[in-house]
């Protein structure tokens, strides 16, 4: 199966001013011109893979294999990770998805070994295509966790074109997640898309389909009034553009706002222009789904009949492109407007074919997850096998190397005697340079020290208040509930004693339940049996549970437990953020993200709040603020709030574990 996949070849290529064909003739009459160096092996990169995405394979390979005999001969890197990428997209295109990840991981690996200094940019194309194969896997996880690589290695990088590729990074991200149904979070990406753009004053293509990806995003999530908000400053971006490709994307976008709000005429009507840039560009991603939309709207006005021509047009694309699963709506939509105009003989039929073809692809993804399950134990098998083999040769090297040390070592005692006085010298400079580091960090270590006994003496001392609270003062309320109890029972009292009676016993259950809801707050139990991303989720589900905000909660790679002083200190960090949050942000969303990638932990907390001016605030911290600041640097993290009046907060932690 051949999905709509689209590759975002970090390079900049003259596409609005050359073909692809003139692009093609021209790169290969340079070939004829280069020398045999490594300036050949880029002509033969990029050329191989215009080649191959023009379907012209045969060329490709023949290239690459002397691309990759002359990176053999100069020994040359970043060669090598750029004809192994070449590779890949070959082996994607040809839908075996299994070698495109080997080579787009080879690519990789080169790319990261290279010195070039362009080479990061090739490592973030590579981690870029490796995260569209896990999209093609169904593995999102995997899939948003290599983007948010690929978005660091861009972030990292002092390229002119970094604004332009984290935006896509973003709109990636957000992309993966509306795949799944995660819309709140594809928001949260698409808007950071906008913002980079926006801060970078690009006003364009990108920004404006950063702003549709928005709308869209928002329509999914039934936020029609957000999408409104968008929607004037969306128009008036692609209107100054004029550019074709843009005008498909608005008025499909358009077309769904339609369809949200039940207004199927006006839906229709966007839908038909959307139609129109789409064969004008030819874009068969839009033509499908622009004939589809026309065909929902006629279907919801009652009209089946006129649906019929554009489903079947979808039906034909589909097929042309090899799109099962926009041919399995097509069906579903042929054997639906059939059976509306009463012609149950094709709606059975048409009904049959998406049956078949549903199980069809239901049965490709069963075999994709088994061969996923063989990969991983044949490369386990050769992991072993490799681990043997190094054994064996580190046996050997072992002997060697004894030789060579003896020999090294008994030239290097007549060497270090004759230097030995000028060392002394040396030694003691460093001597004395050591003592003074040393002094320094003994001064840290005991500032460091100071602030651990701090923080272990709170969570010590919440823990006794939160223990005497529930088991000390609990247990005699609780008696004193069971003891009143047991009085109404033995007197009776006046209607009017009653009364209060009823009173003091309904004043007593509101102590006791407050009692327990401070004990828990000192110290949830959840954090000490189950850790961090239980103790968190139920903090959030406390707090929504308010009515005052909703809290977004995302924890990704923290299936194995911190260290329990770790988690404590984070689940503090979370709930002071939180805590600020309701308090002074006048908020109504919050986005709580805790990732664990290898040894590093990245929490984000962000909110769509009045914001503040940070500078000004720098010279007014309260407490709280100071708390986490404290806790971050017993962390040994790093801390940065973003924030702007009016539009929010965004407070980011990184710490190294």
């Amino acid at each position: 199966m051949k999905p709509l996949l689209t590759l975002v070849f970090l390079m900049v290529v003259p596409c609005l001013v050359w073909s692809q064909q003139e692009l093609i003739d021209s790169y290969r009459q340079e070939l004829k011109k280069e020398k045999i160096d490594t300036s050949r092996i880029h002509i033969i990169g990029d050329l191989s893979r215009m080649l191959i995405m023009d379907s012209d394979t045969a060329e490709a390979l023949a290239l690459l294999k002397e691309g990759l005999a002359l990176c053999k001969k100069h020994n040359y890197e970043y060669g090598y990770g750029l004809l192994y990428n070449s590779y890949g997209v070959y082996y994607l295109e040809t839908s075996r998805y299994d070698e495109a990840e080997a080579y787009f991981q080879k690519s990789c690996e080169h790319y990261q070994r290279s010195k070039k200094d362009t080479a990061p940019l090739g490592v973030a194309t590579a981690l870029g295509n490796l995260s569209l194969i896990a999209e093609t896997k169904r593995d999102i996880e995997k899939a948003v966790l290599l983007q948010l690589q690929a978005l660091d290695v861009w972030q990292a990088s002092a390229f002119p074109e970094r604004f332009v590729a984290v935006g896509n990074m973003y709109l990636n991200i957000s992309n993966l997640y509306t795949k799944v149904g995660q819309h709140d979070k594809a928001i949260i990406y698409t808007k950071k898309a906008v913002k980079t753009r926006l801060n970078a004053d690009l006003k364009d293509a990108d920004l404006a389909t950063s702003y549709i990806y928005l709308l869209n995003s928002f329509i999914k999530n039934n936020q029609l009034d957000s999408a409104q908000k968008y929607l004037l400053t969306t128009q008036t971006l692609v209107n100054d553009l004029k550019n074709p490709v843009v005008y498909m994307r608005y008025y499909a976008v358009l077309g769904e706002i339609g369809m949200a709000e039940k207004n199927y005429e006006n839906a229709l009507g966007q839908y038909q222009l959307a139609l129109q840039y789409a064969q004008q560009t030819q874009k068969m991603t839009f033509q499908i789904s622009s004939s589809m939309g026309i065909a929902r709207c006629y279907q919801e006005l009652k009209r089946p009949a006129e649906a019929i021509p554009f489903l079947t047009q979808a039906l034909q694309l589909a097929e042309k492109g090899n799109r099962l699963e926009a041919k399995t709506r097509a069906l579903k939509g042929l054997a639906e407007a059939y059976h509306q105009l009463n012609n149950d003989q094709q709606a059975f039929a048409y009904f049959t074919q998406y049956n078949a073809l549903k199980d069809s692809i239901q049965a490709e993804e069963t075999k994709l997850k088994l061969n996923e399950i063989d990969t991983k134990y044949q490369t386990v098998q050769k992991e072993n096998q490799i681990l043997q083999l190094e054994k064996d040769k580190s046996r050997q090297n072992t002997l060697i190397y004894g030789l060579v040390v003896g020999l090294i070592l008994i030239a290097s005692i007549g060497i270090l005697m004759y230097r030995n006085a000028a060392n002394q010298r040396k030694i003691a400079q460093q001597q004395t340079l050591l003592k003074e580091k040393e002094i320094q960090q003994l001064q840290q270590e005991r500032q460091l020290v100071a602030t651990n006994s701090i923080l272990k003496g709170q969570e010590e001392e919440r823990t006794r208040v939160a223990r005497d609270l529930h088991d000390g003062l609990g247990g005699i309320l609780t008696s004193v509930k069971l003891t009143l109890g047991k009085v109404r029972g033995n007197f009776i009292l006046p209607e009017a004693s009653t009364v209060v009676f009823a009173r003091a016993l309904e004043q007593l259950d509101l102590a006791i339940n407050e009692m327990r809801r401070v004990a828990h707050s000192m110290m949830p139990e959840a954090l000490v049996r189950y850790g961090l991303p239980d103790s968190l989720k139920d903090f959030c589900e406390d707090l929504n549970e308010t009515g005052q905000i909703k809290i977004h909660l995302q924890v990704l790679g923290m299936e194995n437990r911190l260290d329990s002083s770790v988690e404590v200190v984070l689940y503090r960090i979370v709930q002071e953020l939180l805590n600020n949050i309701l308090k002074h942000a006048q908020a109504t969303d919050a986005y709580v993200q805790l990732v664990r990638r290898e040894e590093i932990i990245h929490l984000t907390v962000e909110d769509n709040g009045k914001g503040f001016d940070v500078k000004q605030a720098e010279n007014q911290k309260g407490a709280g603020m100071r708390n986490i600041e404290n806790r971050v640097a017993y962390l040994g993290g790093t801390l940065d709030i973003q924030s702007t009046v009016g539009e929010g907060t965004s407070v980011e932690i990184e710490i190294k574990l």
